[in-house]
């Protein structure tokens, strides 16, 4: 007989009501309470065609196409709204997938059917809901693939397989709809998962593994962590394994692997080698396939560790020995190794194959053993360093690899990382010094050897152009710098270019002012001798003689100068500011005026604001301008008595979207005008909403609207100074009292009196105590138990809501402190007269009374 919906709810409410019942309601929903239980118990009254029949309806459910993927991704998130869901629920189709995973884990209590239905029936039901499935098939079901790998692994594995042999294969276009930020999207991971879960059983390690690089091979990158390089890693991982594999399984499947992907299986084993530090997260765990035998150990033991990292550390060493550029990355690894792999890694850096390779080859592993013994004598207290000795063979080894030629031998000192090439821990001013001589040292040997045309072939291959140029500079060789200068002071040649740039900072440095007046400057091209004097420290010394030099051309020094404010000593600045702003250098001004009030030189506050205003309207890329200058520039206005203000005003009020509250500066003069003036209040106010006595108008506000509305709506957001607060910080009742009946009146008549309120309960939180005792202003909280106050209220407690900020989870103990906190105000408040703006404080403790009640019910996690 078939019940109706009814009749099966009023039996499974019967059934819930059982010691240990097999059904629970969660949240409106019914579960099966012990899923396994149940299926032993039922299986029994299964027969062959109900098995005929659920794996139709398993391939018709999980084979449909997700509606969602017919949206745009950006618009996917949304895809209810659209009406794009599909026709069976999450619910159902999870229940389906695990229906068929309990169908190929568990057959054995389904004692009525034939003998193995239940396998066949989940295999073939695999089978055809993959079968040459599209991306958006496998997408459709990523959720529910762990499931159907644990119901049929052979034949999940296959079709995997079939799939990432395609050409196109549907997971390059699973990659291409990835998305990051809160609602970005991924379809991958149930495929990773379900390899994970699968790799747990020695049968199948191989198998995923490889699968795992070809998804690995077509993987573009991405924000997501979960990627099939990394799950390889996490199963293998020596320390932590995710397999129940013997480590004659695992190395088979690395070997394996470095057979079908060579690039991808080297890159594994440099991440199974040991580690000072390293993490996992760990794979997922079958949930109804037997995949880990009783007895697969959690833990590794110590032996067991040292076992598989020596043979990935030899896998490693053969790669390496076939292809020597490998090498390098691999010394990097040589103090971690264990003892015997250490040895050979010596041996076949020292052996005739490696020293007896071109001086280029040999170079980069030279200088990957010099810069590692350089690191652990550096820090030879440190736990993780090398032992004396250690270090001492590896110098050893190093030096039979020592270049001879003098371009590759001095190479690695001219790289911008100073820091690698000092020997030990402080006295880094003493050791940086001795690191310029030793690059200048360098060059002198290098032009000996080479002449000009070999040091300027060094400067193209060095790793910091710059760094060599500086050293040609100090040590002023003649020839040097007749090639340099002026001929490459504007090559088309980027290196060329910024060697000779290098080449007079060096020589400035070492030789100053005196050496720039030799150098015969008359002779040189008008834009030559911009190109030099830009070069020159920004000081007066280099403006006087761009003047001599460049008479009516002296325009295009001060539109080319990188006008550098922060050199050594720096004076003039307020000249060098009205010089740029005379050329358009807007931004350049405002760097040297941001200095010149650091440095406490004479700086005229108007020309601080005129610079502020053309800033405005400058046509520089806007990213140059160090916003933390102009904060500092308004806020030396705002300190300065000499400041107008009410140009300082119109400046507050340009810059606001940069005067928020985390940015270090504030509009004062904007907040103590909306505490003093009612009218601009008022105006404020009309800038930002819409009176209830105008219709809505029709088509966009201009941009000058909106930009005036957004920065009316910034002012009133960060605005905490109330209405009769005085800058000496005391109260001024009437001020206060005149100032509401202002506002009142001119709100009352524009329409925005509620929206007017509001805002003003907002800010009067901060309101100060009253001087007899009670914790608010009387004349405070008499404006807020007004019968016409219902609007500031509700924006007073909103504001006492905010204050809170982010907050951590106590299990309400915190709730309920607050909410005893208000009753004690709302007790207070009332005691005086107060009524109303009592019962609006005891609403706020009740909520907090309710968060309370609720985060008590619930862990940490939620």
């Amino acid at each position: 007989m078939i019940k109706t919906r009814e009749e099966w709810i009023a039996s499974t409410r019967e059934a819930s009501l059982l010691p240990n019942p097999p059904l629970e309601q969660k949240d409106g929903k019914w579960i099966i309470a012990r899923r396994k239980e149940a299926w032993e118990a039922l299986g029994p009254r299964i027969f062959d065609d109900y098995l005929d029949r659920f794996r139709q309806i398993a391939i018709d459910v999980l084979r449909e196409r997700d509606p969602q993927f017919e949206l745009v991704a950006d618009e996917r998130f949304a895809a209810r709204i659209y009406n794009k869901t599909l026709k069976h629920s999450d619910q159902l189709r999870k229940g389906v997938a695990e229906t068929l995973a309990l169908l190929g884990s568990f057959p054995q209590y389904l004692t009525s059917c034939s003998h193995g239905k239940a396998e066949a029936t989940a295999a073939i039901a695999v089978s055809e809901i993959l079968k040459e499935a599209d991306w958006v098939i496998w997408a459709s079901v990523n959720a529910h693939l762990p499931m159907l790998a644990e119901a049929a692994p052979n034949e999940f594995l296959q079709a995997v397989e079939k799939a990432a042999a395609q050409e196109p294969s549907p997971f390059v276009e699973i990659y291409a709809q990835e998305s990051g930020g809160v609602m970005g999207r991924n379809y991958m991971t149930g495929l990773l998962w379900a390899l994970e879960t699968l790799a747990w059983h020695p049968d199948y390690l191989t198998a995923v593994i490889v699968l795992l690089g070809d998804l690995a091979s077509v993987d573009p990158g991405g924000n997501w962590t979960n990627r099939p390089a990394n799950s390889i890693v996490e199963i293998l991982l020596p320390w932590h394994p995710q397999t129940c594999a013997d480590v004659s399984k695992r190395k088979a499947a690395v070997n394996t692997l470095l057979h079908e992907h060579p690039a991808l299986g080297w890159k594994l084993l440099l991440s199974l080698l040991p580690k000072t530090h390293a993490i996992a997260s760990g794979t997922r765990k079958p949930t109804w396939r037997a995949l880990i035998p009783a007895g697969c150990p959690e833990k590794v033991t110590n032996r067991e560790y040292w076992e598989q990292v020596n043979i990935y550390a030899q896998l490693a060493i053969d790669v390496a020995e076939s292809d020597r550029s490998k090498l390098t990355q691999l010394i990097d690894h040589l103090p971690n190794l264990s003892g015997a792999a250490h040895t050979r890694m010596l041996e076949l850096l020292a052996s005739d194959k490696t020293t007896g390779l071109p001086e280029q080859e040999r170079r980069p592993l030279w200088e990957a053993l010099v810069h590692l013994a350089t690191n652990h004598r550096k820090f030879a207290d440190a736990d993780w360093a090398m032992s004396q000795e250690a270090v001492a063979k590896i110098e050893d080894v190093a030096s039979k690899l020592i270049p001879k030629s003098p371009t590759l031998l001095y190479g690695r000192l001219f790289t911008d990382r100073d820091f690698d090439f000092f020997e030990e821990k402080g006295n880094y001013e003493e050791q940086r010094k001795a690191l310029d001589k030793k690059r200048q040292e360098a060059v002198r040997k290098i032009i000996t050897a080479s002449g000009v045309d070999g040091i300027i072939e060094f400067a193209r291959s060095a790793a910091s152009v710059w760094k060599v140029g500086v050293a040609l500079g100090v040590v002023g060789d003649p020839k040097v710098e007749a090639a340099l200068l002026p001929t490459h002071l504007l090559s088309s040649d980027p290196k060329l270019q910024r060697l000779t740039a290098s080449f007079v900072r060096g020589r400035f440095w070492a030789k100053g002012w005196d050496w720039v007046d030799t150098v015969e400057l008359q002779r040189w091209e008008d834009e030559e001798k911009i190109a030099f004097l830009s070069l020159l420290p920004f000081t007066r010394e280099t403006w006087v003689r761009a003047e001599r030099l460049l008479a009516a051309k002296q325009p295009a020094y001060w539109n080319k100068t990188s006008a550098e404010s922060y050199e050594p000593n720096a004076a003039d600045l307020v000249f060098a500011a009205e010089r740029l702003l005379e050329y358009g250098r807007t931004q350049a001004a405002l760097q040297c005026l941001e200095r010149a009030t650091h440095e406490k030189q004479t700086t005229p506050t108007d020309l601080v604001i005129r610079a502020l205003r053309e800033n405005l309207g400058s046509k520089e890329p806007p990213n140059t301008m160090d916003q933390h200058a102009l904060i500092e520039l308004i806020n030396w206005l705002q300190g300065n008595s000499e400041t107008d203000p009410e140009k300082l005003f119109q400046i507050e009020w340009s810059y606001l979207p940069l005067l928020g509250r985390y940015s270090g500066g504030s509009p004062k003069t904007l907040a103590r005008r909306l505490s003093e003036d009612p009218n601009f209040f008022c105006e404020v106010i009309r800038a930002v909403f819409r009176s209830k006595q105008e219709k809505k108008p029709e088509g966009e506000p201009s941009e000058e609207r909106k930009t005036i509305a957004e920065n009316a709506y910034r002012l009133l957001a960060d605005w905490h100074r109330p209405p009769g607060c005085t800058k000496e910080g005391q109260f001024d009742e009437a001020a206060f009292k005149d100032w509401l009946t202002a506002v009142k009146h001119s709100t009352h008549e524009s329409g925005h009196f509620e929206v007017a309120m509001s805002q003003l309960g907002q800010v009067l939180p901060y309101s100060p105590a009253d001087p007899y005792g009670l914790w608010i202003h009387k004349a405070v909280a008499e404006a807020l138990n007004a019968k016409d106050a219902e609007a500031m209220r509700s924006g007073f407690t909103c504001e006492l809501f905010n204050m809170r900020g982010t907050h951590g989870f106590t299990a309400g103990k915190e709730e309920r402190e607050i909410a005893a906190k208000y009753r004690e105000k709302a007790e207070a408040v009332e005691n005086a007269g107060y009524h109303r703006l009592a019962r609006s404080l005891r609403k706020v403790a009740e909520s907090y009374e309710y968060d309370a009640e609720r985060e008590a019910k619930r862990g940490p996690f939620g």
